[in-house]
């Protein structure tokens, strides 16, 4: 994790010191509260950097954080890191590559280390909306909490949707299916859906749900997870 972490800043510093491309960066935060009959809260953080290095390649850098403490006991708690890099050929045809860690001993793993690629399509783009396709190949490493550390190869396909209510509000929706190339009972898929509304100026509302079935989870652990997220928005 700490090499990845190490990595991916180094990224992040190339992009900064680079005054070629165009930089959009974003923090996001919320929180949740109850006392009384339920005494729990819930924290999330993310920070989003998109880069676009010239009119063919652009690149990605997204960390999220979520914390959860019921009782005062620690009920959630899940890190994130994601990066990825896109090149286009023409207008619609593009390869990417990627690169994800995760830590989350909740659903069964210490760490999860992802290595991908693969090739993309725009299968339309207006103003007002656009659909992106995808398919590759995924290499994952798994050092989970309950069973000896394991390697994995999986196919890859997803779908990026992204409608524009007006300029200042958006609703985006990702798909993504992992179906392992040794065993085709053991694939997993993840719905992520977002909605972006503009307060003022700089600052947004984002309401965010994410639903993840995992066919095999890990020794012990249910096959789905949902989670809900609030937050304020600062785009800089």
């Amino acid at each position: 994790m700490k090499k990845i972490l190490m990595m991916t800043a180094a990224a992040g510093l190339l992009m900064a010191a680079d005054p070629a491309g165009t930089m959009k960066q974003a923090v996001e935060l919320g929180y949740m509260g109850s006392t009384g009959n339920t005494d729990s809260q819930s924290v999330n953080a993310l920070y989003r950097n998109d880069y676009q290095y010239d009119s063919a390649t652009d690149m990605h850098l997204k960390a999220d954080l979520l914390y959860g403490e019921k009782s005062g006991e620690t009920s959630d708690e899940r890190y994130r890191l994601f990066t990825s890099m896109n090149h286009y050929y023409d207008e619609d045809l593009f390869a990417y590559a990627e690169a994800s860690a995760l830590r989350n001993t909740f659903e069964g793993y210490n760490q999860q280390y992802n290595l991908g690629a693969g090739l993309g399509y725009n299968i339309f783009k207006d103003p007002k909306q656009s659909l992106k396709g995808k398919a590759g190949l995924q290499y994952r490493r798994s050092n989970f909490t309950d069973e000896p550390h394991d390697n994995f190869y999986y196919a890859k396909a997803g779908l990026d949707y992204l409608y524009n209510f007006s300029e200042t509000n958006q609703f985006t929706a990702q798909w993504n299916v992992l179906d392992n190339l040794k065993r085709v009972k053991d694939y997993e898929t993840v719905v992520d859906l977002g909605l972006k509304m503009l307060i003022v100026d700089q600052l947004s509302f984002r309401l965010g749900f994410e639903l993840k079935y995992d066919n095999v989870p890990p020794v012990g652990k249910k096959k789905t997870d949902t989670t809900t997220t609030a937050g304020i928005v600062y785009n800089f």
